[in-house]
């Protein structure tokens, strides 16, 4: 199914020159908490690609109901539309005058996302990856308690960031800022601030 493409000024993004952080880890890592304190503390935007198709979706746009048709019959949405989104957003928060710098919320989930964005839009500032031991995250997202959080569905999860996001850390390891999510989410934050020099 081919799906439209969003004509977004890309040029802005790399004009700003903003700092671009990948946040990345296993599920059950804290990736949302961490987002949220980096906000907080930093005034950056936080983009979630899962939202932003998300509101696509509920925006009733040809777009969204595109989407819509993709997401319902279990296909992936193409990487090109992922990337439009994202971009749309950043250069929206980039013409309000207010953009300070990006969080990109689990993205991306593979080397193919990883490329595209560097050469579509920009090369990432930095990239977080909050490391934690897999019975760290599963306990995590079991007291969670989402009605998709069952035991085998987290292992799934596990799996994919092992075989999909893991050769994205490998690639971009100069860039890399390996924290533990195994410990308060205070000290997380700080040892992020530190390593991302905030």
């Amino acid at each position: 199914m081919e799906v439209e493409r969003k004509k977004v000024n890309v040029g802005a993004i790399k004009q700003a020159n903003l700092p671009i952080i990948w946040v990345l880890g296993g599920p059950g890592s804290g990736k949302g908490s961490q987002c949220l304190s980096l906000v907080v503390k930093h005034g950056f935007t936080h983009l979630s690609s899962g939202d932003l198709l998300r509101k696509e979706v509920l925006s009733g746009s040809n777009l969204g109901r595109q989407l819509y048709r993709l997401m319902e019959l279990g296909e992936l949405v193409p990487t090109t539309v992922v990337l439009d989104l994202l971009a749309e957003a950043m250069v929206d928060e980039i013409y309000t005058g207010k953009a300070k710098g990006f969080l990109l919320d689990n993205f991306p989930m593979n080397l193919e996302e990883a490329e595209a964005f560097e050469s579509y839009v920009t090369s990432p500032t930095k990239i977080i990856y909050l490391s934690a031991e897999q019975d760290v995250m599963i306990s995590r997202l079991l007291e969670r308690g989402n009605f998709d959080d069952t035991k085998e569905a987290i292992e799934k999860r596990c799996a994919n960031f092992q075989n999909q996001t893991r050769p994205v850390l490998a690639k971009y390891e100069a860039k890399l800022v390996k924290v533990s999510a195994d410990q308060p989410k205070e000290k997380v934050a700080e040892d992020i601030a530190a390593g991302v020099a905030l």
